[in-house]
This record gives C-alpha cells, structure tokens and sequence, in this order.
C-alpha cells in the first residue's frame, strides 16, 4: 500500500485514543505522550541498538504525569518492550529523550549528538539547537516538526509517512 491510503493509515495510527486522565494533566501532555510512543513505532534505531526495551526518557521533569507510562505499558514495538524513564542527566541507554520546555536542553543535546538518539523538544528553536523533532502548537493543537537530515546523521530512518504528517521546518513555533 502506498500514497494517500497508507498515509491515511499512519495519521489514524497517531491519532490514537488518548487515555483519560486525572484533571491535573493537560490535554498537550497526554496528545504529546501519545506522539512519543507513536514516534518509536516510525524510526528505525541501527541493528547496533536493536536488543533490549526501547527507552523513552524525559529530562528532569515530568509533564506527563502518568499519561506517558500509561501510553506505553504492555505496548511492544518490533517485539521490543516500551519502557519510560525520567532522567536528571543524559543517558546513552535513551532511544527517545524528551526535554519539556522547563528544562534546559543544552546538555541533553550535547550528549545525544551523534547519537541514535531521537531527540524531541517543545521549545521555540530546539531543532536549531540541534534537536530532531520540535513539537509546536498550531491553533491550539499538537503538531511537531522534524529535521529529518539531522536524524540522518544521527543514524535514525524515520519513515516516510511520518516524514509526511510533520509540518515544514519553517513551521512557526508557538509551543
């Protein structure tokens, strides 16, 4: 399958029922856990990385609450755990790592360049910084661009319907 139906079928993969959580946990946070999930299901990590749980991380502080963990528990992707871990310093063991826009992403950054490491920010500049996929807000939602020549170098393949659904790199950012 190809072309607008197999796009059809990655953007009905995204959109995934979003759990309902405690009050405390916004909207943003649980649509943004359930992005990050569905991202690890659209990269390929080198054969290198390809045993042992897939790690999401998030630095320092948790926005998500219990959406992320929630997203994720008993999920299996190319028969692979899907675990989360929040982390006060970077980690080479993280597949994903997630920086809130409370956390400065200098550091998580430096450490991951180079790295099979799918970086994912929500502030203004983070893939100018480096970064590899920027979550912004459009109209009140959830979208989020990719630098997909940056991922290259990290020796990410980030498939092509994914590539498709993410805004321009020129996208305004108003996370």
């Amino acid at each position: 399958m190809c072309g607008a139906g197999a796009l059809a079928i990655v953007a009905l993969g995204l959109v995934v029922h979003v759990p309902v959580q405690p009050p405390g946990i916004p909207l943003e946070y649980r649509v943004k856990a359930v992005y990050l999930f569905n991202f690890v299901k659209y990269v390929e990590w080198p054969s290198r990385n390809a045993t042992g749980p897939l790690m999401i991380c998030v630095a320092e502080h948790n926005p998500f609450g219990d959406a992320l963990s929630e997203a994720v528990r008993g999920e299996l992707v190319n028969n692979r755990v899907v675990e989360t871990r929040i982390i006060t310093n970077p980690d080479q063991a993280c597949h994903v790592m997630f920086v809130p826009r409370t956390v400065g992403s200098a550091p998580f950054l430096a450490a991951s360049r180079g790295a099979p490491t799918l970086t994912v920010g929500e502030t203004p500049g983070f893939i100018k910084q480096g970064g590899l996929v920027n979550f912004i807000l459009e109209e009140g939602k959830v979208r989020f661009v990719i630098d997909s020549k940056a991922a290259e170098h990290a020796d990410l393949r980030i498939s092509s319907h994914l590539l498709r659904l993410a805004r321009p790199p020129e996208a305004k950012r108003q996370s």
